[in-house]
C-alpha cells in the first residue's frame, strides 16, 4: 500500500480564509496614499506662499525644477539630519 499525500485545500477554501483574515481590523494591509508615477509616488504638500516663493527663486537660480529642489532637500535632511530649534537631530 502506497503512502498518499493528503488532498490539497482548494483555491476556494484559501480564498475564503484570506477574506476572513482580511476582514479582521488588524488583518487589513496598509494602503499607500498618493498616485504612483513610474518608480515615484506623488504626494500632496502644503506650504506657505512665502516659503514657496523662496523655493521657486532658489530652483530658478540653480536651474532646477521645484520638484527636483524639494527632492534634493529631503535627501539632504535624511542623510545629514536637520537643525530644529537650534539643535541638530
Amino acid at each position: 500500500m502506497a503512502i498518499t499525500k493528503p488532498p490539497r485545500k482548494t483555491n476556494e477554501v484559501n480564498a475564503k480564509l484570506d477574506a476572513f483574515i482580511e476582514g479582521a481590523p488588524d488583518g487589513q494591509s496598509a494602503k499607500k496614499k498618493g498616485v504612483i508615477k513610474g518608480k515615484k509616488q506623488q504626494i500632496t504638500l502644503t506650504i506657505t506662499p512665502d516659503i514657496l516663493d523662496q523655493l521657486d527663486q532658489k530652483a530658478e537660480d540653480l536651474g532646477l525644477s521645484r520638484a527636483a529642489l524639494i527632492n534634493i532637500g529631503i535627501r539632504h535632511v535624511l542623510n545629514e539630519g536637520a537643525m530644529i530649534g537650534g539643535k541638530k537631530d
